[in-house]
């Protein structure tokens, strides 16, 4: 109940907020009486308490009335006035009162009649003038102030007994200032309403500040934001060349660490933040991936290879989508947790269930804006602020994350919405990979080669032609048009991935629109003349013999020949593996071999513990099953997880009469499995009633959820709290 209600006031705008408010600490709890208090047009106060009638917030019984547990989320400090006379009186000791009452001129009594007999002088429009024009006015100006604060409530600079202050004692001497905790006091309900005088529910706009300041032609916003869209597609094919060459490994827990975040923003030419929004959306996308397993390296799926050849706009709305619709914050990355633990991209600390809708949210202001209207991230900030704004006053930094991410992704460009991005948040992916292709440059399949030795691409370039200018060289600037610099190095790595110096000059020739410079022409046939002179090769080991025929005899026997030799010179041959298999190979052929080290003298090799020898292949091949990496490791993972369940299960007994995991003491059993990176396993009952089991290995605990792995699926789940029957934590 308590969790429906609060999202029923989140979901409130500010002016309905404000009108419950004014209900809340309205003496009548009546429309006629907020209307009458407030400085707003009758209609709109009206419309709103119809508003509050339809989330069931309120009802007739008779006057309105709040549904249980409203007042309290509502804060204590509606519309910044304090609690009632008779409320904050309740609390204070008889000894204290008996001052006030003779000030007042009552009947000494003691509580609870002296707090209501208070309280009702209070409650006196005249009284209550009285009291104030007996105050001096620097007790009145002091008065004024503090009621003014969002928190009527001041602190006493020496408790009640010694004040020093004057102005501040008159008040209290006259109950216009009540004792409200331990060295503060609160200005009464009561005194706060009339210091406001002719409004004292104050005021409130009916209607949101527009979230653009200036309105443009649509075609300059997608103009403006295509740039973005090409920059996106090309980010993310450096990122997948990047990775492929030199995959990070994922940490422990999953992620990414802070190092290789920061090398691979440096080798892309972005910020940490902005490099940490890609990779969050290509996995997001799955066009990266990584094993669910310590020092597995991070690379490029099968699915980015299917993406590649896509067209443009179908593979920036396939990244769109995934940015929309995935359920994690990005920006939180390099953040620290409430343990002071680093927060890092790609792990599941960055999870957040509710983000993926929140996003949805801060773009609905520039959906419902005129196609063509701009503004500032302020703006629409503040349309969000008098639309959400409980909500906004726990996502403020998730907000302005979304819209500066809008940006980076070319969903929005120039403080605006594009017209594909509006097609696309109207659930239409078809249609805005059409709007995205009218857009977008048609991709072009020349450049103009300079004398600098770049090339220059008057557009974005054909897939094709794209990955061909990669290799041969390095990209110096990008956006509508991109400028390619063309070096040694450059050149080398084509050589190196196969591309001979003919392929190379057939290239330049076949897609250059200006003449092939002959600087280049020199530069590559000079790299032909001298690249491969010195040749390098993997070795696992040597064999060396001073007796040619005895090692003649040795490379063409058929019991040495899964060592796979490979000739060097008449005395050397290289092998395959290690120098134990070596030695093991052809002692089972019958010859006598020894190991010698990096000086040539003899090694000894019996103190050397044993080693598990890699299984060589048969020389007949037999009919196996075959499993890849993923399914061994999901098969060795629901192995272990059989065993711990039955460890578990003998000393651990599913019941159903656990005290809820509300209390103290489960909860912090919770806490200190995820504090101590434990194993959990827990007992959950499903909606029927019947109790499963399941290991998990906790992340975060909060909202009513356990979160973590399923040890068993390798999935991330959240696991209500209340439906968790026992638990025992896995040392």
């Amino acid at each position: 109940m308590r969790t429906s209600l609060q999202r029923c006031l989140d979901s409130l705008d500010a002016f309905a907020l404000h009108v419950l408010q004014a209900l809340a600490v309205s003496p009548e709890q009546s429309t006629a009486a907020v209307v009458a208090g407030m400085d707003a047009d009758p209609a709109d106060v009206a419309d709103a308490v119809d508003r509050l009638y339809a989330r069931v917030l309120i009802f007739d019984e008779p006057g309105i009335r709040f549904v249980g547990g409203v007042l309290e989320l509502l804060g204590p400090y509606p519309i910044g006035l304090g609690a009632p006379a008779a409320q904050l009186l309740a609390d204070v000791p008889s000894r204290l009162l008996a001052p006030l009452l003779a000030q007042l001129g009552l009947p000494e009594t003691t509580q609870p009649r002296a707090g209501d007999q208070i309280a009702a002088v209070l409650r006196d429009q005249g009284r209550r003038q009285e009291l104030m024009d007996e105050c001096s006015s620097t007790a009145r100006a002091l008065l004024v102030e503090i009621a003014a604060q969002s928190v009527p409530v001041v602190g006493l600079p020496d408790g009640l007994d010694a004040a020093a202050d004057d102005a501040l004692r008159e008040l209290i001497s006259r109950g216009l200032l009540i004792l409200s905790g331990a060295g503060t006091v609160e200005v009464p309900r009561e005194i706060g309403l009339h210091l406001r005088g002719e409004h004292p529910f104050g005021s409130s706009p009916a209607q949101p500040p527009p979230a653009f300041t200036n309105v443009v032609a649509p075609q300059r916003v997608d103009a403006t934001a295509s740039v973005a869209v090409l920059e996106l597609l090309r980010e993310v094919d450096a990122l997948a060349a990047y990775w492929s060459a030199e995959p990070p490994n994922q940490l422990r827990h999953g992620g990414l660490g802070v190092r290789d975040l920061r090398r691979t923003a440096r080798q892309l030419g972005m910020s940490e933040p902005d490099a940490a929004v890609l990779l969050e959306v290509c996995a997001a996308a799955d066009l990266i991936a990584a094993p669910m397993a310590h020092e597995v390296p991070w690379r490029p799926t099968t699915r980015y290879d299917k993406w590649t050849q896509l067209e443009p706009a179908e593979r920036w709305v396939a990244l769109a989508r995934a940015w929309l619709d995935m359920t994690r914050l990005p920006h939180l990355a390099g953040r620290r947790d409430d343990r002071g633990k680093a927060l890092n991209v790609l792990s599941y600390e960055l999870e957040r269930a509710g983000a993926w809708s929140w996003r949805r949210q801060v773009l609905q202001p520039l959906l419902d804006a005129p196609a063509g209207a701009t503004g500032p991230p302020e703006a629409v900030l503040a349309n969000l602020e008098w639309r959400l704004p409980r909500r906004l006053y726990q996502q403020l930094d998730a907000s302005a994350a979304a819209l500066a991410e809008a940006e980076l992704i070319g969903l929005t460009g120039a403080g605006g919405l594009t017209s594909y991005g509006r097609v696309l948040l109207n659930g239409s992916a078809t249609e805005a990979e059409q709007a995205v292709h009218a857009v977008l440059p048609e991709p072009v399949g020349e450049f103009l080669l300079q004398p600098d030795l770049t090339a220059v691409v008057p557009g974005p370039p054909t897939r094709e032609l794209g990955t061909e200018l990669r290799l041969v060289g390095d990209l110096e600037s990008a956006g509508g048009a991109s400028v390619y610099r063309i070096t040694e190095q450059s050149l080398r790595r084509a050589f190196d991935l196969g591309r001979p110096a003919g392929a190379i000059h057939q290239f330049f020739a076949e897609h250059s629109r200006t003449p092939v410079p002959q600087a280049l022409t020199y530069l590559i046939d000079d790299l032909d003349r001298r690249y491969g002179v010195l040749r390098a090769g993997p070795a696992q080991s040597y064999l060396r013999c001073d007796d040619i025929a005895l090692l003649d005899r040795v490379l063409g026997d058929r019991d040495t020949a899964s060592v796979r030799w490979h000739r060097l010179a008449p005395t050397v041959a290289l092998a395959a593996v290690a120098v134990p298999e070596v030695l093991d190979v052809l002692r089972a052929a019958g010859y006598t071999p020894a190991a010698e080290d990096v000086t040539g003298g003899l090694q000894v090799l019996g103190s050397a513990p044993e080693r598990a020898r890699p299984r060589r292949q048969s020389a007949r091949p037999t009919a196996s099953l075959t499993l890849d990496d993923a399914q061994l490791h999901e098969l060795v993972q629901r192995m272990r997880t059989g065993d711990q369940l039955a460890r578990t299960a003998s000393r651990v007994t599913a019941t159903s009469d656990v005290p809820g995991v509300t209390s103290a003491g489960t909860l912090g059993v919770l806490r200190e499995a995820i504090r101590g990176e434990h194993r959990v396993w827990l007992s959950v009952a499903d909606a029927s009633g019947s109790a499963g089991t399941c290991v998990i290995d906790p992340m975060s605990l909060g909202g009513g959820y356990l979160r973590g792995f399923d040890v068993d699926s390798a999935e991330f789940v959240s696991v209500p709290l209340h439906r968790i029957t026992s638990l025992n934590v896995l040392q």
